[in-house]
């Protein structure tokens, strides 16, 4: 595809480190319209704002770098540039580059993984991609990886209602192994609520805890990033458990 639009968002917000990594790399391949968050949205999974205006404001940076900045999440992102900000649809809508994986159970939070879904539902291929580090100074891998990977949804697409997840190692891109098409693994976040006390005497809660990742196969995203391979996993938002309908209807249909 000849100078394909691609639409480019994150979680992250604007002025975030790896968005501009993602600008730089898709520069080189498109047409590339910058819309994200003005502030960052980590976490937010895929939260839209219906109660307040959304405020959208240019914003230019070094280097060349422009977009429009959004008071909203990560999903409102989205959704504003393809309805609203855009002339014509995106060819593709790749989100990130997320500081922090995107793994396991993290993608439900994802506001990452939620923008890329938002893109899939109004029909667009689309692409999330995250660095294993919450460092901002080794891009190279995941820059690559995105040039890659983009180009390859570009010529043969993605089926319809999926999306690419894709998580690249903190490393030198000479140490990246490869690349494996994985799963969703059960990579958790173990947390807990620490109680405080604020110097006016009131009680707050500030949650805490570490990551728990024992899964051992290379086709889970965790494993496979932690051996320094680039995970790409096709998810969908199709939440139906198929599997137990069947079971289902026997047990309400049959009284």
């Amino acid at each position: 595809m000849k100078n394909p639009k691609i639409l480019i968002t994150n979680d992250d917000g604007i002025f975030a480190p790896g968005i501009r990594a993602l600008w730089e790399a898709m520069s080189e391949i498109g047409d590339v319209t910058v819309v994200a968050p003005n502030t960052e949205q980590s976490a937010v999974g895929h939260a839209i704002t219906i109660s307040d205006p959304l405020r959208v404001v240019p914003v230019k940076r070094s280097g060349g770098f422009e977009g429009f900045s959004v008071s909203g999440t990560p999903a409102d992102c989205a959704k504003i540039a393809i309805k609203s900000i855009l002339m014509q649809k995106p060819d593709l809508v790749i989100s990130g580059i997320n500081s922090g994986a995107n793994i396991g159970t993290n993608i439900i939070y994802s506001g990452t993984v939620s923008a890329a879904t938002e893109g899939t539902m109004l029909g667009i291929p689309s692409i999330a991609i995250s660095l294993d580090s919450y460092e901002s100074d080794e891009y190279r891998g995941a820059k690559q990886a995105a040039i890659n990977i983009a180009k390859h949804v570009l010529r043969f697409g993605v089926p319809k209602g999926t999306l690419l997840n894709v998580n690249v190692p903190y490393c030198l891109p000479q140490e990246i192994n490869g690349v494996k098409i994985t799963r969703q693994g059960h990579q958790y976040f173990k947390d807990e609520f620490e109680k405080r006390t604020d110097p006016h005497g009131r009680t707050y809660y500030w949650m805490k805890g570490k990551i728990i990742d024992e899964d051992e196969s290379l086709e889970m995203d965790g494993k496979a990033v932690r051996e320094n391979y680039i995970s790409i996993s096709p998810i969908h938002f199709s939440v139906t458990n198929e599997s137990y309908m069947g079971e289902l209807k026997s047990h309400f249909l049959n009284e």
